[in-house]
């Protein structure tokens, strides 16, 4: 672990102060760590310590279990996130959650999908939109199946598939997308650590106030995101035009040359 997340997390407490401050019972972080979605805890003779890197893992696990997230779905979005993470870095990774957490999806079963649909769905369909994150499986020993729906997003990923999207095409598009969110997240960290962190510190920052200006920039982040990635479909929009426009003067000339 580098020395910069060693200072991050520096604040240690015990099993009963730390469910006081995440407002989860004790039974329920002991349960999470069997089940591997918290970190086990470090030793200080017979005594367990939680850091914050317990803590903002506890929150955001609330956070997606408030917006319909079993315990499958939620352990596979924190196995994306490295082991050795800081508190900020974990913090980050909720904010690339935001746009999909902005409206609380529904639980459907996959008749209902198909309902919604208006189309019976395949296995492929089904896994498209997994990769796309439109659906996540709430668990997968339930029967029937039962996902969490961005319902906003599923008539757009219907539509993406029936535009020839396939399975293949879609899981490299999932890795692409969490690529730049995984590259983004390093960025921000280190911009972060390197720029604001001091400056937090000489204004005596608590770990709170660090959480409130991480949760301010989610909205401002997102938003950047957003006008980043449509003036970068607007550029490619233009080189495909221009692309297009050479081709068919070419062809032009090749079926009637200059005389």
């Amino acid at each position: 672990m580098s020395e910069r997340h060693g200072e991050e997390q520096q604040a240690t407490f015990g099993l009963a102060e730390l469910a006081e401050r995440s407002g989860v019972a004790v039974r329920n972080i002991r349960f999470y760590t069997t089940q591997g979605l918290l970190a086990a805890p470090g030793k200080h003779g017979r005594r367990a310590v939680y850091t914050s890197q317990h803590l903002v893992t506890l929150e955001l696990i609330a956070e997606l279990q408030g917006h319909g997230f079993g315990l499958a779905a939620i352990k596979e979005h924190l196995h994306r996130i490295p082991v050795d993470a800081s508190v900020t870095s974990i913090a980050m990774h909720s904010t690339m959650l935001a746009p999909w957490l902005a409206n609380r999806p529904a639980t459907m079963t996959r008749a209902e999908l198909d309902t919604r649909t208006d189309r019976p769905l395949t296995d492929d369909d089904l896994t498209m939109l997994k990769h796309l994150g439109v659906i996540h499986r709430l668990s997968e020993d339930a029967e029937p199946a039962r996902y969490a729906v961005a319902t906003a997003l599923l008539s757009i990923g219907v539509d993406l598939i029936d535009f020839g999207l396939t399975p293949t095409t879609s899981a490299e598009i999932t890795k692409a997308i969490e690529t730049a969110g995984q590259r983004l997240t390093a960025d921000l960290e280190e911009t972060y650590s390197r720029m604001l962190k001091p400056r937090l510190a000489d204004q005596n920052m608590t770990d709170s106030d660090v959480e409130r200006f991480v949760s301010l920039f989610k909205p401002v982040s997102i938003a950047a995101l957003a006008r980043s990635y449509e003036h970068a479909l607007g550029a490619l929009r233009q080189r495909e035009s221009k692309a297009a426009q050479t081709r068919l003067q070419a062809r032009a000339q090749t079926h009637h040359p200059a005389t």
